[in-house]
């Protein structure tokens, strides 16, 4: 399991990461899935990675939902850089 920052939670209206709001945008998978800590409970949750293309720049992130109807977000991080 890598090391996952964890960006919040929307209930599906607006969420913005590196300055672009992911609901604006189509997600596309990246076929991929890891392990992340739901933060207040730390229990484990599979959660997807996604990319969303920009004209300036491409965002990947960890998107799933926990025991809520809330959209959770992640992004990795090493060494304060963000990665996948």
């Amino acid at each position: 399991m890598k090391n996952y920052k964890y960006l919040g939670k929307s209930n599906g209206k607006k969420f913005c990461i590196e300055g672009v709001d992911v609901f604006s945008h189509k997600w596309k998978t990246l076929g991929e899935c890891d392990i992340v800590l739901e933060p207040d409970t730390k229990k484990p949750f599979s959660f997807s990675m996604y990319e969303i293309e920009t004209d300036s720049k491409k965002v990947n992130f960890l998107a799933g939902k926990f025991d809520d109807e809330y959209w959770s977000f992640f992004i990795g991080q090493k060494e304060d850089d963000y990665f996948f």
